[in-house]
């Protein structure tokens, strides 16, 4: 799979919130990490079940991609995050308050698979 695809693929199942189908992108063992909110997960499960309790936390959130640079097996994507806080996560704006985040992730791929996955983030 080339690397327009694999994110493509990657976005629209974060944006669906189908989490069996971004779950199914990554490996059994993926790592990811995002060190400004102190977040580190081994494996695939828990990661995929960080996500589906943070979905609550912005329910209507999308990735919009601006950019991927890919180089072998390494591919980084710069994207938009925006959505509406429900007001339940206390790193995040009152309840009905924008979040918007600018991102870049870091995807380290093993074969067709996100073998590792680290997130630099900025405003909010």
């Amino acid at each position: 799979m080339n690397s327009d695809k694999l994110v493509n693929e990657w976005a629209t199942a974060y944006n669906d919130q189908d989490f069996d189908r971004f779950g199914d992108l990554y490996t059994d063992d993926t790592t990811y990490e995002c060190r400004p909110f102190g977040l580190a997960f081994t494996g695939r499960d828990a990661f995929v079940r960080h996500l589906q309790e943070y979905a609550g936390a912005v329910p209507d959130r999308k990735f919009t991609i601006k950019r991927i640079i890919a180089d072998g097996d390494a591919i980084a994507v710069e994207f938009g995050f925006a959505g509406t806080s429900s007001g339940v996560h206390p790193g995040l704006p009152p309840a009905g308050e924008p979040v918007t985040v600018s991102f870049c992730s870091v995807l380290q791929l093993r074969g067709d698979r996100i073998a590792s996955q680290t997130d630099y983030l900025g405003g909010q």
